[in-house]
């Protein structure tokens, strides 16, 4: 028998309650708020088996402000990872591709763009469980453009039908269409429903930075005060808040960055590493997570070099950019909801990928990167490939010329206007990047350099408060009169 948690009006509590328990389902637990709702973790109030049914603002006033929709769900995704959340929001929202892109991201699918439905409506909510699927035509994505590498075969051909490249020499496997292999599965599209009565209203509001992610140790001490401690966490609601489609850096949500090559064989790991230096050295805090890499592995054990083998933590640091380490694996929700300023995903579109593909991560991501070959004897070749992108794609991606010259700069401005392509700087190490490489890494990414640091602002507190203890002390002894 299945469990449902509310979290709504209090009068909309009753009547879905009613309709919910008529159909079989067992009501697990009500929040009027969303404030009340994330106070329940640490009170154990919250089932995490349960599907939540919640408003995207409830309890909070209007108009709805994605930004700050995104920080509540930031905060809920922490702690209930894997549990099914069914949004209801205000049909304003649905034409924001960037707060949907960010929920998807989050695993948060079952999104319900109404401000009006009955009990019958809540009932297919449930039963129609959505995917990544059911966002290509908001995502602006056209058909086949995430087919799975086990997708179906005639799908694929529907794909190359309809987005067929502009009369290549020879055939060229797709960039961001792999072929499918043997197998086949179906995807149901949900269908868009038409609302009936039941008026909702729906808000958010703005929190400060989510903590770090949750590592893989059991419950501890800390994370039970970490719980306990919410409640002074909790978004209060403003008067103005930034608009989603305004929200860069320094948001509440770090800055995805996703970065492959065209062809497999770039040195991706080179453009990932300058990116996050130059971040690091801007005075931001990135992460680079990448899967099964031995580069990565290679900075590990500098980092714990003469030490015993740490087995707990999940990430290190190196010239202050935090690394995920190669023997564990990493979920895209969870580094959400982390501290971080920018995510740095190092992914392979070309290969299979335990869980989320990682042609889904790439262009899911804020800002979709490309690596190529810059040569000229290469970009015949590199044209092939980005001739199977249609021109939104192209678009929507950066693309990376590693080894690349002017002449060959021009000729891809010329035949694909609409991609932004830039050279990649010549470096000694994409660790230790030089001005003129932090330079690039501001134009690509439009960063400014922050002007204190955490570490900086710290020690100059530090500072501060000694010369201040000093100077106390100095005055308090010429007071002090001489003894006879």
């Amino acid at each position: 028998m299945k469990s449902v948690h509310l979290v709504c009006s209090p009068e909309l509590i009753m009547l879905l309650s009613r309709s919910l328990e008529h159909e079989g389902y067992v009501i697990s637990g009500k929040h009027s708020t969303l404030h009340s709702f994330i106070s329940g973790f640490s009170s154990k109030e919250v089932d995490p088996s349960s599907i939540v049914i919640m408003e995207g603002g409830a309890g909070l006033g209007t108009p709805v402000k994605a930004a700050d929709i995104i920080s509540f769900m930031t905060l809920i995704r922490k702690y209930l990872k894997h549990t099914r959340l069914i949004v209801q929001l205000d049909p304003a929202l649905q034409t924001d591709i960037e707060f949907i892109r960010t929920l998807v991201n989050m695993n948060i699918h079952d999104l319900q763009f109404t401000t009006e439905f009955q009990g019958d409506d809540l009932l297919n909510w449930i039963k129609e469980k959505k995917t990544t699927r059911d966002y290509y035509h908001i995502l602006g994505k056209k058909k086949g453009l995430f087919a799975s590498f086990k997708g179906s075969s005639r799908a694929a051909s529907d794909a190359a039908v309809e987005e067929a490249p502009s009369a290549p020499p020879r055939p060229v496997e797709s960039l961001t269409r792999p072929q499918p292999v043997a197998g086949s599965r179906t995807v149901a599209d949900a269908a868009n429903r038409k609302p009936s009565v039941a008026p909702r209203s729906s808000a958010g509001s703005t929190p400060p930075r989510p903590g770090p992610p949750a590592r893989k140790e059991t419950p501890s001490l800390a994370e039970a005060e970490t719980l306990e401690s919410l409640e002074q966490s909790i978004p209060v609601e403003e008067e103005s808040t930034p608009a989603a489609s305004t929200r860069i850096l320094g948001s509440n949500v770090p800055l995805v960055i996703a970065v492959c090559g065209v062809g497999g064989e770039e040195d991706v790991g080179a453009a990932a590493f300058l990116l996050a230096a130059g971040l690091a050295e801007l005075g931001w805090k990135p992460l680079v997570c990448g899967d099964d890499r031995p580069e990565i592995s290679s900075l590990e054990q500098i980092v714990f070099k003469g030490e015993k083998e740490d087995s707990v933590s999940t990430m290190f640091e190196y010239e202050g950019v935090t690394f995920y380490r190669r023997g564990y694996s990493w979920d895209i929700s969870e580094l959400l909801a982390s501290e971080f300023t920018h995510i740095i995903l190092w992914v392979d579109i070309h290969r299979e990928r335990k869980g989320t593909s990682g042609l889904e991560l790439w262009w899911n991501s804020q800002i979709p990167i490309l690596v190529g070959n810059g040569a000229m004897w290469k970009y015949e070749l590199l044209k092939e490939k980005l001739n199977t992108l249609n021109p939104f794609e192209r678009k929507r991606c950066r693309l990376l010329l590693e080894n690349g010259h002017q002449e060959v700069l021009q000729m891809l401005k010329k035949d694909f206007a609409e991609i932004q392509t830039t050279l990649m700087p010549a470096h000694q190490d994409p660790l230790y990047p030089d001005k003129a490489a932090v330079e690039w890494v501001m134009k690509l990414l439009t960063v400014q350099k922050k002007l204190f640091r955490k570490q900086t602002l710290l020690w100059g507190i530090v500072g501060t408060v000694l010369f201040v203890t000093l100077l106390l002390i100095g005055i308090g002894f010429s007071f002090v009169p001489e003894s006879r």
